[in-house]
C-alpha cells in the first residue's frame, strides 16, 4: 500500500479551505476538514457574544458546504446528504428563531395567541430536531472515515496519490 502524505497543519488546512471556498469538485482530506471546522468553532464562540452573530455564523456555515461536499467525495459519497441536512438545519434555525420571538412576545405583552402559536410549534420542532440529529450522526460517521485510496469518481486521492 502506498504511503499517505502527512496530515495538513492547522494554518495550511484553513488556507486551503478558504482558497477552495466555492469549489464543489474534487476531494478534501480529513485534516483539511477538521482543522477548518475547529477554526469555525472558535470563530462561532466569539460570534455568540455579538448581537446578531448567529447570522454571521449561519453565513460561515453555508460557506463550509463545498468543504463538506469535498470531504464526502473523498470517501466516495455524493452530495445529496449535505443538501438534505442543510435544508433540515435551516428549517430548524428558522423555527427556533420564530419560536423564540413568539415566546418573547407572549412574555412581554401577555399575548396569549402568541403563546398558543409557540406551543403549537413544539411537535414540529421535536420532529425536525430529531431528523437533524440522525442526519448529523450519519454525516459525522462519514466525515471521520479515512480517505478512499486511489482514484474515485471525484478525482485522485489527496492523501494517497501513489495508490494504484
Amino acid at each position: 500500500m502506498a504511503q499517505p502524505i502527512p496530515q495538513l497543519d492547522f494554518v495550511t488546512a484553513v488556507k486551503l479551505a478558504i482558497a477552495r471556498i466555492k469549489d464543489m469538485e474534487g476531494r478534501s482530506r480529513r485534516s483539511e476538514f477538521w482543522w477548518t471546522m475547529l477554526a469555525l468553532f472558535i470563530v462561532n464562540i466569539i460570534l455568540a457574544f455579538i448581537p446578531f452573530g448567529w447570522i454571521l455564523s449561519l453565513i460561515l456555515w453555508v460557506c463550509t458546504i463545498p468543504l463538506q461536499c469535498r470531504r464526502l467525495h473523498d470517501i466516495g459519497k455524493g452530495n445529496t446528504m449535505i443538501y438534505i441536512y442543510s435544508g433540515v438545519y435551516v428549517v430548524t434555525l428558522i423555527l427556533s428563531k420564530y419560536q423564540s420571538y413568539l415566546a418573547e412576545k407572549a412574555w412581554k405583552s401577555l399575548d396569549f395567541s402568541a403563546a398558543s402559536t409557540h406551543d403549537s410549534l413544539v411537535i414540529p420542532m421535536i420532529i425536525v430536531g430529531l431528523a437533524a440529529l440522525v442526519l448529523g450522526i450519519i454525516l459525522l460517521i462519514w466525515f471521520v472515515k479515512d480517505s478512499q485510496p486511489g482514484m474515485n469518481q471525484y478525482g485522485p486521492s489527496p492523501k494517497y496519490p501513489d495508490f494504484q
